[in-house]
Parts: C-alpha cells; structure tokens; sequence
C-alpha cells in the first residue's frame, strides 16, 4: 500500500521517538535493518520534508524537529506519497471516481476513509508507544 521508503520514514521517526538525543546513521542502520545509503536517503527526504533535524560530525545525528506527539502519522507518508495520497485509483486507473463503477469503487471510498482517520487521528510518539490501534474493521454503509 505503501512505497518501501515511507514504510522506512515511519519506522526512522518512531525510532527516533523513542530514543532521546541526536540518532546516528549506524544505530537506525542497525535497528530498521537497512543499508546506511538508504538510511540517509530516508533521513535525507524526512529533513527535506521539515520532521526531521540533523548535525553533522562528532556528536552530530538527527532529531525529530518537533515533539513527536505533535506529528501526525500522515505528516510521515506524506512526504514521499505526496499530499493525495489515497485519492489515487487503488487499481492503478488513469481515472478514478466514485461514480465510475469498477471492482474497487463499492469499498474503497470507505476503506480509504478510515485509513485516512487513522493517519491524520494518530501520532508517531502513540505509534513509538505502541498505542495506536490500526483496525481496518469497516462497516457497511
């Protein structure tokens, strides 16, 4: 659903929430279990995208550039989705609306819907804490 870089921005700012001071490129290599080119791709993008702060040199890292209660989960996938992310034809169609009947359209508006709730409604600090409750249930209309 998403690309792999914003599954590895969502993992680099919760990592980063949950440890205090300036984070070094080997320690998130080491806990996101990926290359260090690809972690300063990723960082390099969050710092880009202003939820992210770095140092550079000895005692240098990087830091949430806000508390991470006040980012919210779509701030994160955002950033390499873009804004609309999910008003896209799930299916890959140049066109998409819910007038035009497809297989996808009776469900994905209100699919899409509550995956936007729970990205706008949650923080990456509830996410670092492991509170968020990210239950696809949905209900009939």
């Amino acid at each position: 659903m998403f690309k792999i870089e914003t599954r590895y921005a969502l993992h680099a700012v919760v990592v980063l929430a949950q440890n205090q001071g300036r984070v070094r490129n080997p320690f998130l290599s080491e806990k996101m279990d990926i290359s260090l080119p690809m972690v300063a791709k990723i960082m390099n993008k969050l710092g880009q995208g202003g939820l992210v702060e770095s140092k550079p040199g000895p005692g240098g890292g990087y830091h949430l550039s806000r508390p991470a209660s006040e980012i919210k989960l779509f701030d994160v996938i955002s950033i390499n989705e873009g804004q609309g992310w999910g008003a896209d034809c799930i299916l890959g169609k140049q066109e998409c609306s819910d007038d035009i009947v497809c297989e996808m359209n009776c469900s994905w508006p209100e699919l899409r819907k509550h995956i936007m709730e729970m990205l706008t409604g949650h923080t990456v600090q509830e996410m670092a804490d492991g509170s968020v409750d990210l239950s696809l249930k949905v209900t009939g209309k």
